[in-house]
């Protein structure tokens, strides 16, 4: 079962089968440096992943969110960095198709360019003759090292005039990297500090941030399709998701195969007592229901994306709410899955040349990302279904 395999999707189909070998290949290469191997990063590059979501008239594919989450759930099975890189750097491909016609024509020179940055807007900006000038530091930049633009997001400065929020495209070597990527998962995406100190960004590499992530930019209005009008944050988190379910599949793989053959080293039973346990039975139809259920949800998201775009109308707040509450449970269903099966893999998954162990470690990092944060988005859709939440 794949429900985001579709006639739209399935021309991707060999174009992703094509990257797993590289990346599976260069997964222990990447997770060891705390960055995405240069041969993955080219694999990707030259299969056309990266320029999924890259706007048709600047040389990509403009594809659809469905498209874009079934390469990422695709290839998080074989590196879960690799994975995460395209995921977010191709998220602000899509991101920037909403910008100015002169800043889509300077950043996608290379339609398959890795954009990095982070979206929250941790800086500040000021106002400067033709642009504004903006400072401060940004976490979790996944894939700077690979990047030759980044985009972030900055709030007005006191007594600045201007809108609330703004998101800006500057080039890579305009920031400062900072190592501080040492982490429990994920290693290999390199989602490293960036500083910028009053780098100038001229007015065509700048968006208020309300009408962009709205999908309600002037600028989404450029292209042949709508997809450019999409909501930002339960895009981004879906596609987060669908990078999860990629993990968690593998997980789930992983444990069968071992279990399959896994002796009871205490009663004496040998290759494969481990399978006859009903509770490892358990665990594993437990999860694999989970995950199935996680997969319809990113699979109703996307229906619900095609829609959207098709009629090129903004959402209200309570689909808004149900599209973010349905992607942030769908990548909870994948942690407590490989919660549950890892509690059940054994010490020997503690190992660090175990494979699982480096993938539990990634679901545990990636669930924790603020676009699928659990609580807030729990709290919005319970509050609006009760009647007592925000009304607009």
């Amino acid at each position: 079962m794949n429900v985001l395999e579709t006639a739209e999707t399935s021309v991707y189909a060999s174009a992703i089968a094509s990257v797993l070998p590289v990346l599976g290949a260069h997964r222990q290469a990447t997770e060891e440096a705390r960055r995405v191997a240069p041969a993955s990063i080219a694999a990707l590059k030259d299969a056309g992943l990266t320029r999924l979501l890259t706007p048709a008239g600047n040389g990509g594919h403009e594809a659809s969110i469905r498209a874009q989450a079934l390469a990422c759930m695709g290839a998080a099975r074989a590196c879960p960095s690799a994975s995460w890189v395209m995921m977010v750097c191709g998220a602000h491909n899509w991101v920037v198709g909403s910008f100015t016609a002169a800043c889509r024509e300077e950043v996608f020179e290379d339609p398959g360019v890795l954009i990095a940055g982070t979206l929250a807007s941790q800086g500040h900006f000021a106002q400067a003759d033709g642009g504004w000038l903006v400072s401060g530091r940004w976490q979790f930049c996944s894939g700077v090292d690979h990047a030759p633009w980044i985009m972030v997001g900055a709030a007005r400065g006191e007594a600045v005039k201007g809108p609330a929020n703004l998101h800006v495209v500057v080039p890579r070597e305009a920031v400062q990297i900072d190592d501080t990527w040492h982490t429990l998962g994920m290693r290999g995406s390199g989602s490293k500090d960036i500083l910028l100190d009053r780098v100038f960004v001229p007015e065509h590499r700048a968006e208020p941030t309300g009408r962009l992530f709205a999908g309600r930019s002037p600028h989404a209005l450029d292209h042949q399709t709508g997809v450019y009008m999409l909501p930002v944050l339960p895009c981004l988190a879906t596609q987060l998701a669908a990078c999860v379910l990629g993990i968690a599949r593998e997980v789930l793989a992983l444990f069968i195969e071992r279990t399959r053959v896994r002796p009871d080293i205490y009663s004496g039973k040998g290759s494969g007592a481990k399978a006859h346990s009903g509770a490892m039975q358990r665990r594993v139809a437990e999860a694999s229901a989970e995950l199935t259920a996680a997969e319809l949800l990113v699979g109703a998201n996307c229906d619900g994306f095609d829609d959207i775009a098709a009629r090129r109308e903004p959402v209200d707040l309570p689909g808004l709410s149900r599209l973010h509450w349905q992607a942030a449970y769908a990548a909870e269903l994948c942690r407590r899955a490989v919660e549950k099966l890892y509690s059940g893999a054994g010490a020997h998954a503690a190992y660090d040349d175990a494979v699982i162990q480096q993938y539990y470690r990634d679901v545990m990092m990636a669930a924790r990302h603020a676009a699928v944060d659990i609580d807030g988005a729990a709290e919005l859709e319970g509050s609006l279904a009760l009647g007592v939440g925000p009304q607009g």
